[in-house]
């Protein structure tokens, strides 16, 4: 056998085992008002999936994109309509797998503008909140309950075949902030939390 040698780094990418869809968000973090405030957007009551839902800056990772952080401002610049000179990024946040289908690459960045030219039918408005508005407020927390059921033609043999209707599996919790009139949860609340805590052991 050769003598080890450790692989060269590569850009790791998704294993779509589950059949997710890969996407990239951004974090976007500007100054405004004397302090850090988070940028959200609404999504469009047009669009087709989770329409007036509150997120995050992204969409899907395209084959054009040479990894999840070329994808993320990219996304970016597209629905704010910003120069990509005006955003900065701290560096990835940790991935998620989520159960409605995607999986999530996010990002954190500072942009140094508040001078948005939204993308018709992808985002309604933006919003604000101050930071540290979340050390101040806990997330209210929902459950989801997961269930199973073998699709028509699943191969005979296997455990699952036997399997009639839908099995219960697991429960997840669903993380739900309540700013003004505005509810901040799901994915996105998750992966603000997920900012958060990094950029704590960070700043330490």
């Amino acid at each position: 056998m050769n003598a080890f040698k450790p692989w060269p780094d590569r850009v790791v990418r998704q294993n779509t085992c589950m059949n997710t869809r890969a996407c990239a968000v951004l974090v976007p973090i500007i100054y405004k008002d004397g302090q850090e405030q988070v940028v959200f957007e609404v999504r469009s009551s047009k669009l087709g999936w989770q329409p007036g839902d509150v997120c995050f800056p992204g969409g899907r990772i395209d084959d054009g994109d040479d990894s999840a952080l070329a994808a993320a401002p990219r996304v970016t610049i597209d629905e704010l309509g910003v120069d990509p000179s005006h955003i900065l990024v701290w560096g990835p946040l940790d991935y998620m797998e989520s159960p409605v289908g995607v999986t999530v690459w996010p990002f954190a960045a500072y942009m140094d503008t508040d001078r948005f030219v939204l993308s018709q039918g992808e985002v309604d408005h933006t919003f604000t909140v101050p930071l540290a508005w979340f050390d101040e407020h806990d997330p209210e927390i929902g459950r989801i309950e997961l269930a199973t059921r073998p699709a028509p033609g699943f191969p005979k043999g296997l455990a699952l075949s036997s399997q009639k209707g839908w099995k219960p599996r697991r429960t997840y919790n669903v993380k739900i902030y309540t700013y003004e009139n505005y509810k901040i949860w799901g994915i996105t609340a998750h992966i603000l939390d997920n900012f958060r805590g990094i950029r704590a052991i960070i700043q330490q």
